[in-house]
């Protein structure tokens, strides 16, 4: 059985914490103050795309989504399992209840990048935006997550045997080592093989597409910088991290990260390019303004984990009563801490808590029960 075929044996009835979000779950309060002089009104965004990238801290992104749009009943583009046929790159026919001339409002779950067939589904006023990661910390996770997917990671005893001579290992076109190498290039649906002179025409094009990539190290400031953009209210990207790995004592070491690095050479001229797009976004913001609510951000977090969460924080899956809540693991891969609610928690306090704690892919069949009816238990690689 495939990596992602383990998903079809889960077996897991999730179920609804209760009715949906109200609007004023993320509205302001009335009294918050009007926007500052010289920053002129604009009006939210409720037509998005979001590239999801792996090992970059998508999931939180995709958690913050799925609560906006759920409390504003918005329409979300959902694969009929829980990829849009991934790694094969998208197509529009891959949604759920497409037909031409149809749009949808969001569209956040993992696909290799396809532009023209995203057109057929989504508006054309769409914001664009993904996120990225340094390669030289997503090689290693990537390395562990995948260790059962990729042929390449799988035949090698440990990430240093693998970084000695990666192609003694590595074999391009074997399915399952797109994991292994550039997996972010990937992704983006960009050319591999590609000539180096032109790889900085392609991500100048691909900025273009996407005004605003988010870096996964600079997280919480990137999600401020989303808000803005999207014009969404203060309160809608609290979010908890989620799909975050129980690393124990491991740690990579520098000579590690600068061999993942020249290894994944086209994701570190992704990623640096993005890098720096994403800092003069940040200073045209103001840095210090930027500091400032990004921290308040973290302690909004802080207050919220208190509130909602047993432990305070992401816990081992065997520590989560709650199935709906239970993180998928993937095989022969590191174990992915998930959120335990606290006990007492009651109503629209645990509704809302329930929501931002739950996973991927048990919202991804909540949406679709709001949408299609039936028991929304979908199965990946569709």
């Amino acid at each position: 059985m495939g990596f992602w075929g383990k998903y079809r044996d889960l077996g897991v009835k999730y179920r609804d914490f209760g009715a949906r979000y109200r609007d004023t779950d993320y509205a302001p309060p009335p009294s918050s103050a009007p926007p500052p002089s010289g920053h002129t009104p604009c009006r939210p965004r409720s037509h998005v795309v979001f590239l999801k990238t792996h090992k970059t801290g998508g999931s939180s992104v995709v958690n913050v989504l799925s609560r906006y749009g759920e409390s504003r009943q918005l329409r979300f583009a959902l694969p009929h399992r829980y990829q849009f046929g991934y790694p094969s790159p998208f197509r529009a026919e891959r949604v759920r209840g497409f037909r031409p001339g149809r749009t949808f409002d969001i569209i956040c779950h993992h696909m290799r990048f396809n532009l023209s067939e995203v057109q057929r589904v989504m508006p054309n006023d769409s914001f664009y935006f993904s996120i990225v990661r340094d390669p030289g910390t997503l090689g290693e996770s990537s390395f562990s997550y995948f260790r059962a997917a990729a042929p390449a990671f799988r035949n090698s005893p440990s990430l240093d045997a693998f970084l000695s001579s990666p192609w003694r290992f590595f074999r391009p076109g074997i399915r399952g080592n797109h994991y292994a190498r550039n997996l972010q290039w990937f992704d983006f649906g960009l050319p591999d093989p590609v000539e180096p002179q032109k790889i900085p025409g392609i991500l100048q094009n691909l900025e273009r597409i996407f005004p605003l990539v988010l870096l996964a190290e600079n997280f919480d400031e990137s999600l401020v910088l989303l808000r803005h953009e999207l014009c969404w209210p203060r309160f809608s990207v609290d979010s908890f991290a989620h799909n975050s790995r129980d690393r124990g004592r491991s740690r990579i070491s520098a000579e590690q990260t600068r061999r993942l690095r020249a290894w994944n050479s086209l994701d570190w001229a992704l990623y640096s390019h993005f890098n720096r797009s994403f800092w003069v976004k940040a200073e045209k913001f103001g840095i210090a303004r930027l500091r400032k609510e990004a921290e308040e951000l973290r302690e909004r977090r802080r207050v919220l984990a208190g509130k909602c969460l047993k432990g305070g924080g992401p816990v081992p899956p065997k520590s989560i009563a709650a199935a709906e809540l239970r993180p998928f693991q993937p095989p022969g891969g590191g174990r992915i801490l998930g959120f335990a609610l606290r006990e007492g928690l009651q109503g629209e306090e645990r509704e809302r808590c329930g929501r931002m704690a739950m996973p991927e892919l048990p919202y991804k069949d909540l949406l679709e029960r709001a949408q299609f009816g039936g028991n929304g238990s979908g199965s990946v690689g569709g």
